[in-house]
């Protein structure tokens, strides 16, 4: 480059070289005035230039750019007249001037002086490091504008020349010390980025015929500045030049040669510290083909590097790694590694490794390593730190949970555990909040009956398969765990599954009431925070992947009420009346599902707190009532109708008005499904289609509806008190009619509850009523004949002699009989116009034989038509038929009791006894019976040769019997196998079982089927104790004498595609008192379903042995109708 190259030197250029080729006489102090020329620009005020003693009446410098040519022209022509001190004044002067210009043409004369002198005279020796300070900055500088770039490529061309003068080495070592100092400040800034540009450019000395430099030393240097400085953009800089270091094979072999890795890895940990440094991970990929050549003991700190930069670690680092922080570590070592090896934590790549770690940890502690209790706390809070961090992965936050859990189970497991327990239980229930791993195994320990911990199984992985079930040998305190469940209640969580985990999870804890004895204090918070929010607001809502809606919560924490209403007895009446109130209240308040709950747990309520239920019932009943208009809940809200109609002493203080509320609402139901031929009819009903959003299972049996609306009728009116039924009974036939083409029409379902309601009012107006055979020799002939009227089939046995007679009405809804001599059998409610026939026909007025008052024409159980039948063998054989059909709906249900570790069906069909609460449970169910010679229908129960038992428990009412198929009550035989295919026959071909569980492990409807598979079982209404009981315990450890202070779990669990619409869907909690009435009222709720279910291909009617009866009569009568 020539001086032309910046137009504003001109005119000055040419003053300086006239100027710089005479000086005579001022040849002694001509350095001196260049000098101070110099110099006066120092101040930029021209006026101030330093007057030499000798000056001359030279010209004097207009710029700076002008004062330093002058003295570069003056040093080219007359370089012996400069003496090495005052050359270096000047050099210096000249620098420092130049270096405080803003002007690139400034920069440009200053290195045209250096490199003048470079090649005319001698550069000073102390000259040297402010002429590499001065380089760097300027070429610093010049490279950051494309216009200034010619100055930096002049820069570069005087420091290479400089590095092949005698001073080379000298400039190494002087460019190398300009890195550093205060890098806040611009100037050494720029020194210390230009010192690396031109470090950069001089490691290719190849390219420019240099020497190599001494690497050794630059990475001392660059480990200074990389520790001394915390500016991003210099390390950035530090890195990038290291970078250059270690692609040039020479400086590669010098840094082996040197032992000079060590300051290599110091360089890049201390710039590490910048994060937005990504120069760093590109630098360690290139080296992995040099890690071989690295000494060992170097190689956990280049491992920590890749860990630093997020890559992946070699096998080599690897290996190190965990050799390093494997293996066990004696109790001064225990907590040294955790601060950096927790690290690991947040980043992906290293799982392989923070496990290594932490199973070292469990290790030790298995191994009682160390035995300084003092070190667990300290290891529990680091997890603990590490696990709550947002930073950690969810993969290192699953593998230090699991680990926390293993090694709590190390020392709940054994003997002696010590002081070092408590903390990693406090821990697990602070990770709790974080970690869904650690809720789900805190939530599988229970309490058993005599308050010792146990665990249950549990879906978490890497546990031992030893410790479900097993006892702790040393019990944590709770209260931590307690505090944590009302926290999440309050406060809500972060992660929604481990919200969701104590949503579902903690209603099943409550179940286990010696897990809380003595804790009511903490029910009644739990219950306070949880009734607030149902009314108020939940803390958290479902997030949309879950696919759940927002009324899931409000509905899981209506199932929590629930549970903790089985602390009632410990809990004051006004508590326990809010609780109920809030059921009520939000019941049909909300989305369905809440309601559903909701009703359950008013369901619930009715056998736990009678006595607050009853003073509700009016509210009860109008909610009920106001809920028709939701569809999806009818066969909720008509299963709590008919259960509640098994409960006398919770409306005894019912009004008519009130009956006639539950009747309407069957009307309501019965008037959607109703004259539709098809369930497919009756699923496309107005307002099942005006449902935005209807569950499956409620939506599965429409006719299943239809049929529980009857049943409600049925139950509700035979529970009536008289002058009710007179008051109803108009109200409810209309219920049962509706209009098709202008006439009215009773569909047989309505028919024979229309035939039930005249029954009972007939049987209850009788005062003839008679059972047994009245007629003995003495009666002489009798003559027998029958009649068909309407539904009503009239037998009469005639005494000629004696004039008795026996009046048998067989009619769709039972049997009955009156002994008859003269006036009148009433078999139909009387009225004011009734209809009558003789006993025999020969006796036109009845006087001598009496007369029967039927049905009259017009009524729906009358007929015009009254129909003789003849005397043959069809007839009789006809009506045998008739009466071997029961007016009973006749169910049956399994009773199977699993005791402890029983895990085969082999083992639990040996049974034939059980716990003492078991057999409790056995004896209220219903009423002993023998079975040989039984005229009931015994469901398949073997009634001649005692082979299935004995004795058999039913229960039944005025419409239904329940028969219990009881293994433990069937005798075992001598073969296995011929034992279990012998009991199997009957409880396997049942559609319900009851299964009381006292083998201490849970069971759904997979497990159990895969124990007790049954061909034809649907359903599987499961029985636990809320405590766990061993064999032993169940012989040693007294129950409580009150029913009411023993309490399980009832859950419904049926087959995948059944429609589980059962009020214990979801786990119920209930004392001992409730159990056998409420599990009952579940069988037969099943047992009905289940019919209904299994029949819906063939028919879309409930297989009602009345209506059976019915068709049975219209049958006959078609086949004698008089033509």
């Amino acid at each position: 480059m020539s001086f032309s190259d910046y137009g504003s030197l001109g005119t000055a250029h040419s003053h300086a070289m006239s100027f710089g080729r005479d000086i005579e006489p001022f040849e002694a102090a001509i350095c001196e005035e260049h000098t101070a020329d110099v110099r006066s620009f120092l101040s930029g005020d021209n006026s101030d230039h330093l007057e030499p003693t000798h000056a001359p009446p030279a010209i004097r410098s207009d710029t700076l750019i002008v004062a330093i040519q002058r003295a570069t022209e003056t040093i080219r022509f007359n370089s012996k007249w400069f003496a090495p001190g005052p050359l270096g004044d000047l050099i210096e002067t000249t620098l420092r001037t130049a270096s405080a210009s803003s002007s690139s043409a400034a920069l440009y004369a200053a290195l045209n002086l250096i490199e003048t002198i470079t090649t005319y005279a001698v550069l000073p020796a102390d000259c040297v490091p402010p002429t590499a300070r001065f380089i760097a900055s300027s070429y610093y500088n010049a490279s950051r504008a494309n216009k200034t770039k010619k100055v930096a490529v002049y820069a570069w061309s005087v420091m290479v020349k400089l590095l092949k003068s005698h001073l080379g080495a000298q400039l190494d070592d002087a460019v190398i010390s300009t890195m550093g100092g205060d890098l806040a400040s611009k100037e050494d800034f720029a020194a210390t980025a230009g010192a690396m540009m031109v470090l950069s450019k001089r490691l290719r000395f190849h390219k420019y015929d240099l020497p190599p430099m001494n690497i050794t030393i630059l990475l001392q240097q660059l480990r200074f500045v990389a520790a001394t400085t915390s500016d991003a953009n210099s390390l950035e800089r530090v890195v990038r030049l290291l970078h250059k270091i270690l692609r040039c094979p020479a400086a590669v072999r010098q840094v082996q040669q040197d032992a000079g890795w060590s300051d290599v890895l110091d360089i890049l940990l201390q710039s590490s510290k910048a994060s937005t440094n990504t120069t760093i991970p590109d630098l360690l990929r290139e080296m992995a083909p040099i890690l071989s050549a690295m000494e060992p003991r170097l190689l956990l700190r280049l491992a920590w590097l890749y860990v630093q930069a997020g890559l992946p670690l070699a096998d080599t680092l690897s290996h190190e790694f965990r050799m390093t922080y494997s293996s066990l570590r004696s109790n001064g070592d225990w907590v040294a590694h955790y601060n950096d090896m927790l690290k690991l934590c947040s980043k992906a790549p290293y799982l392989e490794e923070l496990r290594a770690f932490v199973d070292s940890d469990i290790l030790a502690h298995q191994l009682e390593t160390p035995t300084d209790h003092l070190a667990v706390p300290a290891v529990a809070k680091n997890y603990v730190h590490h696990i709550i961090e947002p930073t950690t992965t969810f993969q290192a936050r699953t593998m230090l949970t699991r680990a926390l859990i293993r090694m709590f189970l190390c020392s709940a497991l054994t003997p002696d555990a010590g002081q070092e327990l408590q903390p990693l239980y406090d821990a697990l229930c602070t990770v709790s909040r974080h970690d869904v791993e650690a809720a789900i195994f805190l939530f599988s320990m229970r309490a058993d009956v005599v308050g010792d911990l146990y665990l249950t199984a549990t879906e978490l992985e890497d546990l031992p398969t030893t410790a479900a079930g097993s006892k702790l040998f040393t019990t944590p305190a709770v209260q931590e765990w307690r505090s944590t469940i009302l926290a999440v209640f309050r406060d809500g969580v972060q992660s929604w599954e481990v919200y969701s985990c104590f949503l579902q999870k903690t209603k099943l804890l409550l179940s286990n009431h010696t897990m809380f004895t003595g804790q009511i204090q903490f029910i009644k918070d739990l219950q306070k925070i949880m009734c607030g929010q149902i009314e108020n607001g939940h803390p958290m809502d479902p997030p949309l992947y879950s696919g759940l809606s927002k009324s899931y919560v409000a509905a899981q924490l209506v199932q929590t009420l629930v549970a903790s209403m089985s602390y009632h007895r410990q809990l004051t009446k006004e508590h326990v009346t809010n609780l109920v109130a809030i059921f009520n209240a939000t019941a049909g308040s909300r989305d369905y599902t809440v309601s559903i709950q909701c009703i359950h747990a008013l369901t619930v309520c009715c056998y736990e707190v009678p006595e607050v239920m009853s003073r509700f019932m009016d509210d009860v009943i109008d909610k009920m009532s106001r809920m028709v208009t939701q569809r999806y809940l009818a066969i909720h809200v008509l299963q709590f109708l008919a259960g509640l109609s098994r409960l006398p002493e919770l409306y005894r203080n019912f009004a008519q008005h009130d009956y006639k509320k539950i009747f309407a609402v069957c009307y309501i139901y019965l008037q959607s499904t109703r004259g539709l031929e098809t369930a497919s009819d009756r699923r496309r009903t107005p307002s099942s289609e005006q449902s935005s959003t209807v569950s499956r299972n409620e939506e599965a049996l429409p006719e299943y509806v239809y049929a529980l609306a009857h049943h409600v009728i049925t139950f509700w009116y035979m529970s009536l008190k008289r002058q009710d039924r007179e008051g109803l009974k108009a109200y409810i036939t209309s219920c049962l009619t509706y209009e098709a083409d202008g006439k009215d029409v009773i569909e047989d379902q309505g028919m024979v509850t229309v035939d039930m309601m005249d029954r009972i009012d007939a049987d209850e107006d009788s005062e003839t009523w008679y059972a047994g055979d009245p007629f003995a020799s003495i009666d002489g002939r009798l003559i027998e004949r029958h009649r068909l009227i309407g539904m009503l089939l009239v037998s009469t046995r005639t005494s000629l002699r004696t004039g008795r007679s026996l009046v048998t009405v067989r009619r769709p809804s039972g049997t009955t009989q009156r002994l008859l001599q003269h006036g009148v059998a009433r078999v139909t409610v009387a009225t004011d116009d009734d209809e009558y026939i003789t006993v025999l026909p020969e006796d036109v007025a009845g006087r001598t034989y009496g007369a029967i008052s039927v049905p009259k024409p017009a009524s729906a159980l009358g007929s015009i038509e009254i129909i003789t039948l003849p005397e043959d063998d069809a007839v009789r054989r006809a009506i045998e038929a008739l009466d071997r059909t029961s007016a009973l709906d006749s169910h049956k249900a399994g009773v199977i009791y699993i005791g402890e570790a029983q895990t085969t069906e082999d083992r639990v069909f040996l049974n034939v006894s059980g716990s003492s609460d078991f057999k409790d449970l056995v004896r209220d169910l219903g009423d002993l019976e023998e079975l040989k010679g039984a005229t009931f229908n015994t469901q398949g129960l073997d009634r001649v040769g005692d082979t299935d038992g004995k004795h058999v428990i039913i229960w039944r009412n005025q419409v239904t019997e329940l028969v219990f198929h009881i293994t433990t009550m069937m005798p075992n035989s001598e073969d296995v196998r011929e034992n279990t295919g012998r009991k199997k026959r009957h409880v396997g071909n049942d559609h319900v079982n009851i299964v009381f569980n006292n083998s201490g492990t849970p069971q759904d409807f997979t497990s159990l089927y895969n124990l007790l598979p049954g061909q034809l079982t649907s359903v599987y209404i499961l029985v636990t104790p809320s405590a766990r009981t061993s064999f032993i315990q169940t012989r040693t450890e007294n129950l409580a004498p009150d029913k009411a202070d023993r309490f399980y779990s009832i859950q419904v669990v049926t087959r995948p595609d059944y429609p589980n619409v059962s009020s214990a869907t979801e786990e119920k909690v209930v004392s001992g008192a409730s159990l056998t009435g409420m599990l009952r009222n579940l069988a037969l709720n099943e047992c009905i379903t289940s019919l209904m279910w299994t029949q819906q291909d063939i028919t879309t009617e409930y297989p009602s042995s009345w209506r059976s009866r019915l068709h049975q009569l219209k049958r006959l009568g078609q086949r004698y109708k008089v033509r």
